[in-house]
């Protein structure tokens, strides 16, 4: 309990009394506190290793981006050169192993294949193959030894195209009926000839050959040319065939072809080879002449025929 004193103008204080149910309580003074945040930003030194870092990683990364593209481009072109050159390579083995057999006035057999020069700078280039084949479709080789010269018209011509090096075109003479003989002493002048004349039809194979300009102090000197060259390999050669007689020992030991031969004729094989320069990459500026970027492609193909002189 706790007692009052009116005689106090002052308020007397409250005394509980003690006890199990009583309990004393002092009053604990309470405020407010507020934690002060400080909000703090970048320092410029720190803002400009920022930038510095973001840029180098930027750069990095676009050169990583520049490598991939180019490296991809790189791939690409030279994958299209591949597919130019292997589809002309398969079309000219495919027409000479079609190319026509014939036989006239008592001679020994002569295949329809030819390697055809064209004078350089004072160089003779074998850049012109001439296969008999009948025309574009083919098939002169499935009528046999023919008893007749073949005709123009029959001709294929594979060689550089005169109004552009770059490209590598397969010719034919469709109204040309005139006969020629792949034996005659006037056989490469009549196929320069008819490369360029207005009889001349042609069809592009590929388009990227390498072209190539002679120097001379610094200076273009003469005409330029491409890089595409032909060879013919004949077995046995011309040369082992003149003034042999069949049946002799002689004879049989020539190099036939899988050894066949009989007393009165033999296997006889022509072997074409040839090399073509390609860019990998589309005609610019930069590789109109002499080229370091182009890459050789090589091929061969092959005529078996029955030799009886």
């Amino acid at each position: 309990m706790y007692h009052f004193h009116p005689d106090n103008s002052n308020a007397t204080q409250q005394v509980f009394a003690t006890g199990a149910l009583f309990v004393k309580k002092e009053c604990v003074p309470c405020c407010a506190v507020r934690k002060q945040i400080s909000h703090r930003g970048f320092t410029l030194v720190e803002l400009l290793m920022a930038m510095a870092i973001s840029s180098i990683l930027i750069v990095a990364l676009g050169g990583i981006v520049t490598a991939t593209q180019s490296a991809w481009k790189h791939t690409q072109s030279i994958e299209d050169s591949q597919a130019q050159v292997t589809a002309t390579f398969d079309r000219m083995k495919m027409m000479v192993a079609q190319a026509g057999v014939y036989q006239v006035s008592g001679q020994p057999p002569q295949v329809g294949l030819a390697v055809v020069t064209h004078p350089w700078n004072y160089i003779d280039i074998p850049d012109t193959l001439v296969v008999w084949t009948g025309g574009r479709n083919g098939g002169i080789s499935d009528n046999g030894t023919l008893t007749r010269l073949p005709k123009m018209n029959e001709l294929l011509i594979y060689t550089i195209d005169p109004g552009n090096p770059h490209n590598l075109v397969e010719i034919a003479l469709p109204v040309d009926t005139t006969e020629i003989d792949f034996n005659h002493s006037t056989f490469k002048t009549t196929i320069r000839t008819a490369i360029k004349s207005a009889d001349a039809e042609s069809a592009l194979l590929c388009n990227r050959l390498k072209k190539s300009q002679y120097y001379l102090s610094g200076a273009p000197w003469g005409p330029s040319t491409a890089n595409l060259l032909f060879g013919i390999i004949k077995s046995p050669s011309d040369s082992s065939l003149s003034g042999v007689t069949p049946g002799t020992s002689q004879w049989m030991n020539l190099p036939w072809p899988q050894g066949a031969a009989s007393a009165s004729s033999g296997l006889r094989q022509f072997s074409i080879y040839y090399e073509a320069h390609i860019e990998v990459a589309e005609q610019t500026s930069l590789n109109d002449d002499n080229s370091t970027t182009a890459l050789p492609f090589f091929g061969s193909c092959s005529r078996l025929y029955a030799y009886t002189p």
